[in-house]
């Protein structure tokens, strides 16, 4: 036998090889984020849970080292880079808003001008005009004929990012109207969803929705903390939502977002599209991308630790349990992943108490202290960085540098200097340093330094003239106007967040350290997908059971 046959022979065997050992494709792909999900709520309130969440890390191929390797951890950025495979600096998703020059004014990061809610045609909308490149629903789309994109989430921005550039549907919860799209996606909505809408609509006028506290979820802490004149109940269950014949009022959306109930009409939002699109059932493959955001706001407003966020995680267990037994029974073959766009940090005044070193940094004395310091030292009396809500990404006044004819490199370096001498600021770094930093994935994403977890954040016609990060366990704001705790840094409790992958692979715990942006990568391999360009890599999640 000749040589050049032989190799031939050697590499049909191969791929013969190759295809016995694949699990066969899906016909239906779900993709689960929870948003400001940390591994540390994970690995906290894990096993007192039964449910989904319990059922996912038992059954799946469960990564406990997996990480944002990025700085700015929002919610944007987050779900950007889920299924695209890249840094926030190339999905051009750099925050949840961002100062754009050109208009000179903040932008959102789903903002479009032209979009229109087709829940009330005359409302402004959002749709993925920001979102740079592709993702998993594209190239599945493109790769196998038939295949159908669609994503729901209690977020516009969650939906939307997750998305990719052409999806098949993108829904999203709009308050007491229900779950709506915008008029770049659809001219008009499904009738699934205007039945789902009609009937939600009808419960939340007539219903009482009042959260209490699951008998079967364990007591968790019961504190409060005063701001001024306001004072943040913690663990101050049960909490009325909508009561009985309570007229609808301008708080009705913001308390519903902050409880379970959010989480509970996104999953009925898409069971409702399960059936309705009959996904699984078609000639390809349905990717279903699911965030639950209830997480999120309740995070935000009792902090990670407390009686609400307890009884969140224990509900949304119960939720995916009841997603994935129905997955179990009508879509057999189907594979779940579960990730989560960022962690989060509990309130700062319960980790001063345990002896971390937790304090606020109130955005507007800290920026007044920067323009007094440039004012002295540039002999101006004009502001010479803009107002910003959060002083992590500061932008200059250009049209104050040239009245003042000031030398904008000698103002950043004083600027930086600055920053870099105050207590709650770990660095600082300039447009042009992190522009001549090299952002590749290299490394081990525990130990990415500041500089680099800045530069994968960074994109020069979007991000600020100085990027700044705090040091840990500092937390911007406080009520009444700001949340009580947050997100956004670039340590590991907001950037370490779970990564499981349910399906046909043997389970197991793998403890290396890994990145979110693999996620879209491995998804494609195990499909058999030519994934895009990706910054990540494909995981090996093992052999098939």
């Amino acid at each position: 036998m000749s040589a050049s046959r032989l190799r031939v022979l050697l590499l049909l065997s191969t791929m013969a090889a190759a295809l016995v050992g694949a699990p066969p494709r899906p016909k239906l792909v779900v993709v689960i984020s929870v948003d400001q999900f940390s591994a540390q709520l994970m690995a906290t309130f894990g096993p007192e849970l039964s449910g989904g969440l319990a059922r996912l890390r038992q059954e799946g191929v469960c990564f406990t080292e997996a990480y944002h390797d990025h700085g700015f951890t929002e919610t944007g950025p987050g779900h950007s880079v889920l299924l695209s495979g890249r840094f926030p600096a190339n999905t051009g998703i750099i925050e949840n808003r961002w100062f754009d020059r050109s208009l000179g004014k903040l932008v959102y990061c789903v903002e479009d001008p032209v979009a229109r809610s087709l829940s009330g045609p005359a409302q402004p909308s959002a749709s993925n005009q920001l979102f740079l490149g592709d993702g998993l629903g594209d190239w599945l789309q493109a790769q196998v004929p038939g295949s159908r994109v669609f994503t729901v989430s209690g977020k516009d921005r969650a939906a939307i990012l997750m998305a990719g550039r052409k999806p098949t549907g993108v829904y999203w919860f709009s308050g007491p109207a229900g779950f709506t799209t915008s008029t770049p996606y659809q001219e008009r909505l499904p009738e699934w969803l205007l039945r789902y809408d009609r009937g939600l609509a009808d419960r939340i006028a007539t219903d009482s929705w009042i959260w209490m506290k699951d008998p079967a979820t364990p007591e968790g802490r019961v504190a409060s903390w005063t701001f001024g004149s306001a004072t943040v109940r913690n663990g101050a269950l049960p909490r009325t939502i909508q009561g009985l014949g309570m007229p609808l009022d301008k708080g009705f959306d913001g308390r519903f977002r902050k409880s379970p109930f959010l989480d509970a009409v996104t999953l009925e939002a898409a069971e409702a599209l399960l059936d309705g699109e009959q996904l699984g059932r078609g000639p390809g493959i349905d990717l279903l991308a699911l965030s639950f955001s209830a997480t999120d706001y309740i995070g935000h407003n009792y902090g990670t630790m407390g009686t609400e966020m307890r009884d969140q995680i224990h509900r949304l267990d119960a939720l995916l349990g009841r997603l994935l037994d129905r997955l179990k029974r009508e879509h057999p073959g189907a594979w779940v992943v579960l990730s989560a766009d960022h962690g989060g940090l509990d309130v700062v005044e319960a980790l001063a108490e345990q002896g971390f070193p937790g304090r606020r940094l109130l955005p507007e004395p800290f920026m007044a202290a920067l323009q007094k310091h440039l004012h002295g030292a540039f002999k101006v009396e004009q502001n010479l960085v803009r107002p910003t809500v959060e002083p992590n990404e500061l932008y200059l006044d250009e049209t104050a540098l040239k009245a003042a004819k000031l030398n904008r490199v000698e103002v950043l370096k004083a600027a930086q200097t600055w920053l870099r001498a105050q207590p709650e600021v770990a660095e600082a770094f300039t447009a042009d340093e992190l522009q001549a930093t090299d952002p590749a994935a290299t490394g081990s994403p525990r130990d990415s330094s500041l500089r680099v977890l800045l530069r994968r954040s960074f994109r020069a016609e979007r991000s600020g003239d100085l990027l700044v990060a705090v040091k840990p366990f500092v937390v911007f704001g406080a009520p009444p106007h700001e949340y009580i705790t947050g997100h956004g840094t670039p340590h590991a409790y907001d950037r370490r967040v779970p990564l499981i992958f349910w399906g046909p692979w043997k389970s197991g715990e793998r403890r290396e350290p890994v990145r979110t942006i693999d996620l879209a990568p491995t998804l494609a391999h195990e499909l058999g997908l030519r994934p895009g360009t990706v910054d990540g890599q494909a995981l090996d999640l093992g052999p098939a059971r």
